[in-house]
């Protein structure tokens, strides 16, 4: 009687001298910008590119929380300071409003003393233990805090944005059994932070969780590194850094695989909407749409944000004309993002 074997395929053996796959030694324009980095950590770097305007807004948000915050507890330590001065002063053993004579006292009324007392310490523990941090980080955190992030950089329609890992970093990624992409860590915190739907939906400012914070002076200065021209925009396109002992800074130039990806997926986005408008009986109205869109992109001033926008409308009333909603036309077939003259996901209702 025969006997079959089963062969398990091996995996090669990765060569120690080259960085783990798919991290790359980092590209020399960025030499500058790691040295600033804690190589204990793992970053990723991306140019956001949500309108100023929508960036302002979200920003607007924690703002006025944290004023309001402040206001409360510094309403609070006004409120509350002359009450524990008195309760100092009267266990210190001299004569305060907070003196309680026990002789004459009920029981009752002094166990209805201390259980406000312990309330009001248990109050002021818990915001001074938990409330307080919020806007202290907010204003006040060294060496960079969102305020002053905000401050140094303003708001862009291009901003580098710079993720930190959080509670975990280039240890687990690098130096375990399990290196690079067959890391454990590499699934479970970087994949789901890069992915293009997750990215295309939130600003850089929402992207701060539970495995990942932002690291505002790292951004303040790449905007730093790009005004003083010694880096480009481009050179922040998004990528993972992270430090190794055996190869120093390593580099996975994420936005390469996006590029390569995203053109086939526009290609195929365009090709069905003009399949859609053809079945509509509309197909010229693609044309125009291409027309509208050659014709706006090559007036001087660049084709920025606000020309987008104003392509945008344009085109939404040509196709209004003829009885058909540009948006939803547009939704149908995948959404704003990669198709020609439009402004991505953040475009007028």
């Amino acid at each position: 009687m025969a006997r079959t074997t089963s062969k398990k395929a091996n995996k090669p053996l990765q060569d120690p001298r080259l960085p783990p796959p798919p991290f790359l030694k980092v590209p020399t324009a960025l030499e500058p910008f790691v040295e600033s980095l804690n190589k204990a950590h793992v970053y990723i770097v991306h140019v956001d590119r949500f309108p100023a305007a929508f960036k302002k807004r979200i920003f607007t948000v924690p703002v006025l929380l944290n004023v309001a915050i402040a206001a409360l507890l510094v309403w609070r330590i006004y409120a509350i300071l002359p009450t524990y001065l008195a309760i100092f002063t009267s266990v210190i053993g001299l004569d305060s409003p907070a003196t309680i004579d026990t002789t004459t006292k009920t029981k009752s009324h002094l166990a209805w003393v201390l259980t406000k007392r312990v309330a009001m310490f248990m109050f002021d523990f818990v915001l001074g233990r938990f409330i307080v941090p919020w806007p202290v980080t907010f204003f006040l955190e060294a060496p960079a805090n969102p305020c002053y992030w905000r401050i140094k950089v303003g708001f862009r329609d291009q901003e580098v944005a710079v993720r930190i890992s959080r509670d975990w970093g280039a240890e687990e990624l690098l130096a375990g059994v399990k290196t690079g992409g067959d890391s454990p860590f590499f699934t479970t915190r970087i994949l789901p932070a890069i992915e293009r739907n997750y990215m295309r939906q939130k600003t850089a400012y929402l992207m701060m969780g539970k495995d990942w914070d932002l690291d505002f002076s790292a951004m303040v200065y790449a905007h730093r590194l790009i005004d003083d021209k010694k880096n480009s925009l481009e050179d922040f396109e998004k990528s993972v850094l992270a430090y190794s002992e055996h190869h120093g800074w390593l580099y996975w130039p994420v936005h390469k695989l996006d590029e390569e990806s995203e053109e086939e997926e526009n290609r195929k986005k365009i090709v069905a909407l003009k399949d859609s408008l053809t079945v509509m009986g509309k197909e010229s109205l693609f044309f125009r749409w291409i027309e509208i869109v050659q014709y706006e992109s090559s007036r001087p001033g660049g084709f920025n944000q606000e020309r987008q926008v104003e392509t945008y409308k344009k085109v939404q009333q040509e196709f209004e004309k003829h009885g058909v909603d540009f948006r939803e036309l547009l939704e149908k077939v995948g959404g704003f993002d990669g198709m020609p003259g439009l402004p991505g996901s953040q475009v007028p209702s």
